[in-house]
């Protein structure tokens, strides 16, 4: 069987012949193992999806983040400058709005309409022709909220929800349609499976489950539905301890939920197996950065020993991982495919 077919049976909560295992994110690392900069390919659809395409020839991940660390580039055409000329993740150098009020001045359209952002979503679909049958391809791009901190910046977003909640609510609803505006044409493609949201500023160690519930869930639940609506399928990754918000999750509804080692996975499973598929949660910036390849192993082994058997689970980081990762690290999570 394929990565893509394995990976579809956990998705589908089935056991699989094996556990799938994959690296989650990676962009920066991509590029940097290809010795690109983001600024140097952004404008060649081919560039992008060349460095994507060796890292799966190289790694052999069952699913593949396509466009990962490409996700701040539609605030830059929105107006807020960007730094991109080495293969760090590119940098907002700010926000795009000042105030809540500006939010309906959003320009969505015009994002689509930049020949950029034609060439990142095009790239993910050369992605999809060159490896989408052997391994389960998706877009990355914010979550609704964590998409509007882009926006406004992050503190005075959680300003926000005590000063002017209407007008933040209006903000993520925003946001939705401009993360539904971008993903909508990329998974056009039959071989691209689904979307991935990434949302670091739900974790519950920045916000209350509270706070969750009333600006993040409903949005969520929006563009899942969404992505769920074109027949595809809807993965949410998000940071820190969710271990207050595995109910809601379960509730949301998403095909998969990425957590991070915060999160004890025999919690996870005991709430949201045979409900969401659960991927985690080896730690990205602990053996796997800086151990040797025995002990990627052993963290890696004793996270499938934590799930159990029953399905529903792919072996995977439990966040994205710096570029300083060692590529024999990351084989070693890789021979886990082979037991």
């Amino acid at each position: 069987m394929t990565g893509r077919e394995i990976t579809q049976m956990a998705f589908d909560l089935k056991e699989p012949p094996r556990t799938p295992v994959t690296l989650i994110g990676g962009g920066s690392w991509i590029v940097d193992q290809a010795g690109k900069t983001f600024a140097g390919i952004k404008e060649d659809p081919q560039q992008i999806a060349d460095v994507f395409i060796q890292a799966f020839r190289k790694i052999g991940h069952d699913l593949l983040w396509t466009g990962s660390n490409f996700i701040n580039y539609p605030m830059n055409f929105l107006g807020c400058p960007i730094e991109d000329g080495t293969s760090d993740g590119p940098m907002l150098k700010g926000t795009v709005i000042q105030s809540l009020k500006d939010a309906g001045s959003l320009d969505i359209a015009g994002v689509l309409e930049n020949p950029t952002m034609k060439g990142i979503i095009h790239s993910q679909h050369l992605v999809a022709d060159a490896v989408g049958k052997e391994t389960l391809a998706m877009p990355t791009q914010w979550a609704p909220f964590s998409c509007a901190a882009r926006l406004f910046g992050v503190e005075p977003l959680m300003d926000a929800v005590f000063d002017d909640p209407d007008g933040l609510l209006e903000l993520v609803r925003i946001s939705t349609d401009l993360i539904w505006s971008i993903i909508e044409p990329i998974m056009e493609h039959e071989d691209i499976l689904g979307a991935n949201l990434s949302d670091p500023v739900a974790s519950g160690d920045l916000i209350s489950p509270e706070t969750f519930r009333t600006f993040v869930k409903p949005f969520l639940k929006d563009i899942v539905g969404r992505i769920q609506g074109k027949g595809k399928y809807a993965m949410v990754h998000i940071c820190g301890d969710t271990t207050a918000i595995l109910e809601d999750i379960a509730d949301i509804r998403p095909d998969c939920f990425s957590l991070e080692a915060k999160v004890d996975l025999q919690t996870a499973k005991r709430v949201l197996g045979g409900k969401v598929c659960v991927a985690g949660n080896v730690t990205p910036t602990g053996a796997f950065l800086s151990g040797s390849p025995d002990e990627v192993i052993a963290e890696a082994r004793a996270c499938v020993e934590a799930w159990g058997g029953g399905g529903g689970y792919v072996l995977s980081l439990g966040c994205d991982f710096p570029k300083a990762v060692p590529v024999e690290n990351a084989m070693a999570l890789m021979s886990l495919k082979q037991g």
